[in-house]
């Protein structure tokens, strides 16, 4: 007879048992007949509850839970197949975490590390056997991506957090203002602030603020070059070895604020060489003077912020 439980309500409640010796405390799923405020049995019911205890239990032992196992596989577009054989896994293993089985501590140490894809790259190499060459070559250049991307992924933030506040376009000389005045003189150049710093500390903020906000924080064009992006309506009046500004003060709204804060804590960790070298690296700009959309700032920053 198959189950209708479209009648009952469904209710949750903290429930504790003891699994493979170990005390477990779980949401328990119910149900309740509305007419007369009983508990109704179902089977169905019974087999999802054995499944909430067993993911509270990988839990709280430090396993990864089967949820935790497929999102790992989804961020590299593997088949559980695929990811089986990568990790050098018998071929339905992945399968099986996946539906519930519980992992043996060798092998959740083995996925916890595959999370890190310079980690993951070496697996997939020792096990390339598994594959035929044109999925191997293919799964391997991702990989080689994503470890790129990885490198430009500087700045740590709550993007939610940040989406809290809303941005607004500024006048891009009161951003220079508050950069140059609040610019960390103690960074590793133990230099005052140059233009290279400047136009590549604009250019991180435009590309987080098109990522975060999915609008410009400032509306002038940033332009590619031999050492790496610029503002270019700012390159004549900041094009010193030095960058110096008349204001003292400006008052920014509070995102505007908050992201230029990370991008100088973040950033401002290296010098104007390796920010030169890091900007280089993401548009491949070959020495050509182009003017860089904001659709394509956009969608790097997304890429190296989400790893897509």
């Amino acid at each position: 007879m198959t189950e209708n439980r479209n009648h009952y309500v469904l209710k949750k409640r903290k429930t504790e048992k003891t699994f493979r010796g170990v005390q477990v405390q779980y949401n328990e799923n119910y149900y309740i007949n509305p007419n007369t405020n009983e508990e109704v049995y179902f089977r169905s019911a019974e087999k999802e509850n054995a499944k909430e205890l067993v993911e509270a239990y990988k839990k709280q032992v430090g396993l990864l839970t089967s949820k935790e196992i497929k999102e790992i596989r989804k961020k590299y577009r593997l088949t559980q197949r695929e990811y089986s054989f990568a990790l050098g896994l018998g071929e339905i293993t992945v399968h099986r975490f996946e539906k519930g089985s519980i992992q043996s501590d060798a092998d959740n140490q083995l996925m916890i590390l595959s999370t890190n894809p310079k980690h993951f790259i070496n697996m997939l190499d020792d096990n390339r056997e598994r594959f035929n060459k044109e999925r191997y070559n293919k799964i391997r250049r991702e990989l080689v991506d994503k470890i790129a991307l990885g490198k430009h992924r500087i700045v740590k933030m709550d993007v939610d957090e940040m989406r809290k506040y809303s941005i607004v376009t500024t006048d891009i000389e009161d951003i220079v203002v508050y950069i140059v005045n609040n610019y960390n003189a103690s960074t590793i150049d133990e230099t005052t602030l140059n233009h290279y710093k400047l136009h590549k500390f604009l250019y991180f903020l435009q590309g987080l603020a098109l990522y975060i906000y999915r609008k410009p924080v400032f509306i002038e064009d940033i332009y590619t070059s031999k050492i790496g992006p610029y503002v270019k309506m700012l390159k004549v009046k900041y094009g010193g070895s030095e960058v110096n500004v008349e204001k003292e003060k400006v008052y920014l709204n509070t995102a505007t604020h908050k992201l230029i804060d990370l991008i100088l804590e973040e950033y401002g960790k290296y010098d104007s060489s390796y920010l030169c070298k890091l900007t280089l690296e993401e548009f491949q700009f070959n020495g050509r003077e182009e003017k860089i959309s904001t659709e394509q700032l956009r969608n790097y920053f997304t890429r190296v912020y989400e790893q897509q």
